[in-house]
């Protein structure tokens, strides 16, 4: 499958983010596509790159792609919110602890510190092992994103359906666990790196005597704990308290409580702190392996929908009778003109009505229309072929306008370098007003609206 070439911000996954927010959007009704469907047809060679690029196309116009960078700007500090709210629970549990009193519970402050990291990273290693449609690891990480999908600072209207798109998205992928887990392990390491400066600045500028209490467990249990616990950090250059230490630690001396205090921030480092990252790094790495998964999906009755409609788009091949075997291809209906045309459209004019409404020069093309189906796709597709360098669209003004003038205004204006509106016949000028507001509601006032046949002409014949 080729894609189409990237863009600034066109990654994998905001391609296929983008496909899925404009598949889930019209589930709430159809979007008018005519126009995005013939430019993703001329652009793209393939079916599958078409559908990216019509996806792409229809997503600028309802704003997924503004939506997305207001995420990337966004996600800093979001990131940032949560690294502080993640170290300031640590430390909250761990500041009863340590708090103001000189005898600490070693064993406790281990527990504070370690205990909801463990609960978490235990789920998030689960969560690997469930199918892809279960899996729920990575709760900071969906946190973050639904978040920054939710701030109100500057808020497109889709992006619920963009946020919930991109967790569809990376669950069919099977990558939900890597990239939110990713973002998970990267917020606590932040936080980690911010509770171990707190602990260490803490432990160096107050003298604590670091013990430990029990009612229900022995001596032994402390004692192999501790041994067990601080193995690993010890092979990293951290000190271990001895056995005597161990046994009776509130007789240890001054270097006994500096072993205490460099095991309680050796455990925290090497459990904490280097577990995190490298489980972030683990993530970093399943990611790019898998990021592929990430192409768009062929099987999926929309895109399947999508790929019979853009067949349908293509030119008819009849064989040549006189060359037998030899295909050519159907020849296009006569185009508007060359590139540079100025046309004159009169579309869905009374009988009556004075047409043309002006003499215009030779170099205007005049044509009027009934607005029926066929005659709307005849000049899109001459439209298509080429572009008009002045569209004037003369309109009945005391007619209202509907859904499929709205259509066709946007889809013929988009194939035009300037297009505007000609409204004749207006009774009142209720009816000119109607017009203009229908278009500022429409999302069309960058239209020129003309009322008088002079200035119509003058505007159309201008270089």
């Amino acid at each position: 499958m080729s894609s189409p070439p990237s863009a600034p911000g066109r990654s994998p996954l905001a391609q296929a983010a983008i496909v899925r927010a404009v598949q889930l959007i019209e589930e709430e009704g159809r979007l008018e596509d005519g126009q995005a469907m013939r430019q993703a047809f001329g652009t793209r060679p393939d079916g599958a790159g078409r559908v990216l690029e019509r996806a792409w196309l229809l997503g600028e116009r309802l704003g997924l792609q503004r939506e997305w960078r207001r995420w990337r700007q966004l996600g800093g500090a979001v990131l940032l919110l949560l690294v502080l709210g993640v170290a300031g629970s640590a430390w909250a549990l761990a500041r009863g602890v340590l708090g103001d009193a000189r005898e600490i519970n070693v064993v406790a402050a281990f527990v504070s510190m370690l205990g909801l990291h463990t609960v978490t990273l235990l789920l998030w290693l689960t969560s690997l092992l469930l199918p892809w449609r279960l899996a729920a690891g990575g709760a900071l990480g969906r946190w973050a994103l639904q978040l920054t999908a939710r701030l109100p600072l500057d808020r497109g209207p889709h992006a619920v359906q963009l946020a919930r798109a991109t967790t569809d998205v990376l669950a069919r992928a099977r990558l939900a666990p890597w990239a939110f887990g990713g973002i998970s392990h990267a917020i606590w390491t932040l936080a980690f790196v911010l509770l171990l400066a707190a602990l260490a600045l803490g432990l160096s500028l107050r003298a604590y005597r670091l013990t430990w209490e029990t009612t229900l467990l022995t001596p032994g249990f402390f004692v192999h704990f501790v041994q067990a616990t601080g193995w690993l950090p010890q092979q990293l250059g951290f000190a271990m308290p001895d056995a005597a230490t161990l046994l009776q630690p509130a007789q240890a001396g001054a270097d006994a409580q500096r072993a205490w205090a460099w095991w309680l921030l050796g455990c925290v480092a090497v459990y904490g702190l280097c577990v995190r990252l490298l489980c972030a790094l683990l993530c970093w790495a399943a990611w790019r392996r898998g990021r592929g998964r990430l192409a768009l999906d062929l099987v999926d009755p929309g895109v399947r929908a999508l790929l019979s409609r853009f067949e349908a788009m293509e030119p008819v091949l009849v064989v040549d009778a006189e060359q037998p075997g030899a295909m050519r291809a159907a020849a296009p209906a006569a185009l508007v003109s060359d590139a540079g045309t100025r046309l004159l459209l009169g579309f869905e004019l009374p009988p009556e009505s004075l047409w043309p409404p002006f003499s215009p020069s030779a170099a205007v093309q005049v044509q009027r229309m009934d607005g029926s189906q066929r005659e709307r796709a005849d000049l899109l597709q001459r439209l298509a072929a080429a572009p008009a360098h002045r569209l004037l669209v003369a309109c009945h003004a005391a007619s209202s306008p509907d859904r499929g003038t709205e259509r066709f205004l946007r889809e013929a204006c988009g194939l035009s370098a300037a297009c505007g509106v000609l409204l004749g016949g207006a009774r009142q000028e209720a009816d000119t007003a109607r017009w203009r507001d229908w278009l500022q509601r429409s999302a069309l006032q960058q239209l020129t609206v003309l009322t008088e046949p002079e200035a119509a002409q003058a505007w159309l014949e201008a270089p």
